[in-house]
């Protein structure tokens, strides 16, 4: 099964709801971090404001009202209630609130929220296809919020080879060349003190998701145009990779010019997908070390604290360029993966084998999915895919099987649908599944 390492919600990816702060940097490697890195998140906010004199005081109020409602549905995911729906609401509406500066619209998706938990019996929808355009995720409004949950669905094991029932029109709108170009141009610049709005969520999920579904041939039945896969390839390869630093991210209009902010999530997702086939790996690398004590979205750190879902990104980063990295960036490499180790282990892990509950994970079901993903990827089960160091990691076993009991007994609640923990159990934790058995 393939991996839902796109789930950056990316999931993927949730923005930091609460704070946009940078924090200081060591000098060795971060002296070569660009200017636009260091600054970005401070930047980020002077431009809403400039938008929106009243943003910080409106954004405040509202993070409050959301912030409570999270703690009721994470209490229902706590207690095994469904909560699908409730979750695509709620993670639409961090990114809307980290993301624009649309009061009306983000007002509106509180009251969508409370609704929803108002009537649990609503809570399915989010797992069902819309028999109108084939789309997938009823609880979302957004386009990519869709996309994205349609790769989550047919991600599931009984889903991958199995026409949806209903023909997924809604990709339609990109499938030419000339549709598929012009849509992700679109979303690749934001100019937000013009438009309140930052499309960096917009275009790391769907530029990685139709890079999925193209590059896959996937949905199954759906017929993508021919010429669609050479021109996502060329959009990626050539034209939307920053060159100086050989990462992914948004551009933004700043100073009169166009600059491009470097972003953790989208670079893994992209070399994740080309399985590691992008050119000049050891600059990514230099890159990863340059940002590591800075803040998501550039960095691997959330409110200068490490967290499970940016520590899975940053382990296959190294997995992927270790084999072309000098020695030193090895070194450095080692020592860093020794640390989020450790804090993953001490920290994060729990004993009944879950993770403590980060507020920007999309559910607690993907709080698990990332922590054993990224121990995973770090070979902490395998020692064949130990690829940094050759430690004997005495407690691997009982670690794993600790996780493994833990989803078994959770898995029938995942807030997201239950695909994180079926990916968790069969991709990073090696479950086998007897005959007839589910994983959702």
């Amino acid at each position: 099964m393939t991996n839902l390492s796109s789930k950056n919600r990316t999931s993927i990816l949730i923005l930091s709801v609460f704070a946009l702060t940078t924090f200081p940097t060591r000098i060795a490697w971060s002296q070569q971090a660009p200017q636009s890195d260091l600054e970005h998140n401070v930047r980020t906010e002077q431009e809403f404001i400039a938008f929106d004199p009243d943003y910080k005081e409106s954004k405040a109020k509202r993070v409050a009202e959301i912030l409570a409602l999270l703690s009721k549905v994470k209490g229902r995911e706590t207690a095994g209630q469904n909560t699908s729906c409730s979750h695509q609401i709620l993670w639409e509406l961090k990114v809307l609130i980290t993301q624009t500066a649309d009061f009306k619209h983000i007002d509106q998706r509180i009251e969508d929220l409370k609704a929803s938990l108002e009537h649990p019996e609503r809570e399915i929808a989010a797992q069902l296809q819309d028999s109108i355009d084939g789309s997938w995720g009823q609880c979302f409004d957004a386009w990519y919020c869709r996309l994205n949950a349609l790769c989550d669905a047919i991600e599931n094991r009984e889903n991958q080879s199995i026409a949806l029932k209903t023909y997924p029109h809604f990709l339609d709108r990109v499938n030419s060349p000339d549709n598929l170009t012009a849509y992700l141009n679109s979303i690749s610049l934001s100019d937000i003190p013009r438009t309140g709005v930052d499309r960096l969520v917009e275009f790391n999920l769907s530029l990685s998701n139709l890079m999925r579904l193209i590059l896959r041939n996937q949905p199954a039945g759906y017929q993508w145009d021919p010429r669609t896969k050479a021109t996502i390839k060329d959009l990626v390869l050539n034209r939307l990779r920053n060159p100086e630093t050989g990462w992914w991210g948004e551009r933004y209009i700043r100073d009169g010019r166009v600059q491009f902010v470097d972003d953790l999530s989208t670079t893994f997702h992209i070399v994740t997908y080309l399985h590691g086939e992008v050119s000049d790996l050891p600059r990514v690398i230099t890159t990863a070390l340059a940002v590591r004590n800075l803040n998501y979205p550039v960095g691997w750190l959330w409110k200068g604290q490490y967290w499970n879902h940016n520590n899975m990104d940053v382990g296959a980063l190294f997995k992927a360029g270790w084999s072309q990295a000098s020695p030193e960036q090895r070194k450095a490499m080692a020592t860093e993966l020794e640390k989020m180790l450790q804090w993953c282990l001490n920290e994060s892990l729990q004993p009944d084998g879950s993770f403590k509950s980060h507020v920007a994970d999309g559910s607690l079901e993907e709080g698990i999915y990332y922590g054993a993903s990224f121990l995973s990827r770090i070979g902490f089960f395998d020692k064949a895919q130990r690829f940094w160091t050759d430690q004997h990691f005495a407690s691997a076993e009982a670690v794993r099987q600790k996780i493994i009991d833990y989803i078994l007994k959770h898995r029938n609640t995942g807030g997201s649908g239950g695909s994180y923990f079926e990916s968790a159990l069969i991709d990073f934790l090696g479950y086998k599944p007897s005959q007839g058995d589910r994983t959702k």
